[in-house]
């Protein structure tokens, strides 16, 4: 069970195509008509700036979502490992290379509404900025999503609720609240989805390697699950 996965790679790429990628250009489109075409009203300068950051964040935040939703779960729970396992091929590599797919299709859906983005904000929204910021991004939530997959259906709406908490935390303490007990422990074990918003600077130093060992490590326990539970249980709860 140790071959490489590549001879499904093509078809692995039209699936993706035509299930998340689908989902992800009608998001795309959607996104990018709005900041293009939206007028927005703001009391003080830069304001629109902020509101279409906010759209690519969102957009972003989907994409990720639709690449990973289910991308253990639902081969399990619909049977699928029986065939696509009949090979020799390495179940552990074989959804790495799905995860890998789908993280290029988000980074393709976003350069979609980057560019939309900066026509509109200018040269403060360099794209490579925006695409680093993606990556980070999808190995946080991708991450998230791949290792809850392994273990339930529920992985995506999950990762959304962990995210919505995080964002709480985050306010609170903007506001000079949860800074200590127990909701300061919560956020400091939620991955560090406020150092990956593209509507801000990529991290650099301490914060750089936090955010990349926080996604390894959770990929890398999504494929230690999936390596040792045996295929046979079936379908995830």
């Amino acid at each position: 069970m140790r071959a490489l996965p590549l001879r499904y790679l093509p078809w692995m790429a039209w699936d993706v195509a035509r299930g998340p990628g689908v989902g992800m250009a009608v998001v795309g489109v959607l996104a990018a008509f709005l900041i293009t075409s939206m007028t927005v009203v703001t009391s003080g300068s830069g304001g629109e700036a902020a509101v279409f950051l906010s759209i690519l964040d969102l957009a972003v935040t989907v994409f990720a979502l639709l690449a990973t939703a289910g991308i253990v779960s639902a081969d399990f729970t619909l049977g699928y490992y029986r065939t696509l396992f009949a090979r020799p091929v390495s179940p552990p590599l074989y959804y790495l290379q799905r995860w890998i797919l789908g993280g290029a299709a988000v980074l393709i859906a976003t350069c979609l509404v980057g560019f939309a983005a900066a026509a509109r904000i200018g040269a403060d929204l360099p794209i490579g900025r925006v695409l680093v910021q993606s990556t980070l991004f999808y190995l946080l939530l991708g991450g998230l999503v791949f290792l809850l997959s392994t273990v339930t259906r529920r992985d995506w709406l999950i990762a959304v609720l962990i995210v919505a908490a995080h964002a709480g935390l985050s306010l609170a303490r903007s506001l000079g609240a949860a800074a200590s007990g127990a909701a300061a422990v919560l956020y400091t074990v939620l991955p560090p989805f406020g150092l990956v918003d593209v509507s801000e600077p990529v991290p650099a130093g301490a914060n750089l390697l936090y955010v990349v060992l926080y996604g390894v490590a959770l990929v890398g326990a999504a494929l230690s699950v999936i390596r040792l539970r045996p295929l046979a249980r079936g379908a995830r709860e």
